[in-house]
């Protein structure tokens, strides 16, 4: 995505106005973030290429903490691979002054850290990032290094409505997904709800299977992949009665069937799958919530939400600390691996369907980055 930078008269010169840039993140992200370092890695062309969000943690001292610089690092490492130029950290904290010097601290951690790439071109903070807030600019880019700011960016400002940003409006056609307001609202997308439709709910623990996949997983991919079907036609109204859900449980406990239904998020069934998901991740417990979960963090990840992903991987972890996919992918995230890296995973999964005996539709979509 490309963000137009406007400009506007800082005293008795023209500079550069970042606020399309800072007011466009949470659009970029889903939600509005609290207490975050926003990093947007841009190529050549000044158009976005990757944006990752991280929790603000700061030490006594008012400096980033040691776990922080060390991510800044291996982000900083990534940066290259996803053809950037350059980057811009939007800094986000209720609890400190947008003119701290804390958060010029940081802007040069970050600086050091993305030196592969030149450095941080532009730095911004703010208590929060909604209409009417003020932020600060706290790195300024370097006149010489042209691209996204040519010049001298405006000192400070305040922000206009995220919400009716161009960015929004974007992502609300594309996706058809609004920002939301804070990331609890994403937590509360996968909140736990009752477990069937049935009036009377009859709800087993699933056996997890052993040994190479045989002609039960069959079924259970069979099985699996109807009710996607089923949600693609009816728009996921259908109800699931008890024994579906068991049977659905039962079949997400099978590590082959799991793998095989990894690429629909690139289908045709895109929406079905991703409703499926989070409806049988809300429904169900222990491993089988942790596999839905983690297909359904998949998804969101290929996507390129990485904030759905890390809230679903979130919800993995939660039902089941042992799961190793949602560790696996989880890791992979939160080091910056573009999703283009891991759609061999998706594309395997059409074969490991066929080997099932079951025929997916061919990939739609491309993975994000």
């Amino acid at each position: 995505m490309r963000i137009t930078i406007t400009t506007r008269t800082q005293g008795s010169r023209r500079v550069a106005d970042p606020d399309p840039l800072i007011a466009a993140v949470p659009a970029l992200l889903g939600f509005v973030p609290e207490r975050s370092i926003v990093l947007m890695c841009f190529d050549h062309r000044s158009q976005i290429t990757a944006t990752m969000r991280h929790d603000l943690h700061w030490t006594r001292g008012g400096r980033a903490s040691v776990e922080m610089k060390r991510l800044l690092g291996r982000l900083g490492e990534l940066s290259e691979s996803y053809g950037a130029c350059g980057v811009v950290a939007v800094l986000v904290d209720d609890r400190v002054d947008p003119a701290d010097e804390r958060f010029d601290l940081l802007a040069r951690e970050v600086h050091r850290a993305f030196r592969a790439i030149g450095g941080l071109t532009a730095g911004f903070a703010a208590r929060d990032l909604v209409l009417g807030q003020r932020w600060r600019t706290v790195w300024q880019p370097d006149r010489s290094s042209g691209g996204m700011f040519p010049g001298d960016v405006a000192e400070c400002g305040e922000l206009t409505d995220p919400q009716a940003s161009p960015a929004a409006l974007h992502r609300s056609v594309y996706s058809g997904r609004g920002i939301l307001g804070r990331r609890s609202e994403l937590e509360e997308m996968l909140a736990f709800r009752e477990h069937c439709d049935d009036a009377i709910c009859r709800s087993v623990s699933p056996i997890p299977p052993s040994g190479p996949a045989d002609e039960v997983d069959r079924v259970r991919l069979a099985l699996l992949y109807a009710t996607v079907v089923e949600w693609s036609c009816d728009g996921g109204t259908r109800a699931l009665s008890c024994d579906r859900v068991n049977a659905l449980a039962d079949a997400l406990l099978s590590i082959q069937v799991r793998d095989a239904v990894l690429g629909l998020g690139l289908t045709v069934h895109h929406e079905a799958a991703e409703n499926l998901w989070r409806d049988l991740a809300r429904r169900l417990s222990g491993t089988p919530r942790a596999a839905a979960a983690t297909l359904l963090g998949y998804l969101h990840y290929m996507e390129g939400s990485g904030a759905f992903a890390s809230t679903a991987f979130d919800a993995a972890h939660a039902a089941d600390p042992e799961y190793s996919l949602a560790n696996l992918l989880d890791t992979a995230l939160v080091n910056g691996l573009p999703p283009r890296e891991l759609r061999g995973l998706a594309e395997l999964s059409f074969d490991l369907a066929h080997d099932l005996g079951v025929e997916l539709p061919p990939a739609a979509d491309r993975a994000a980055g």
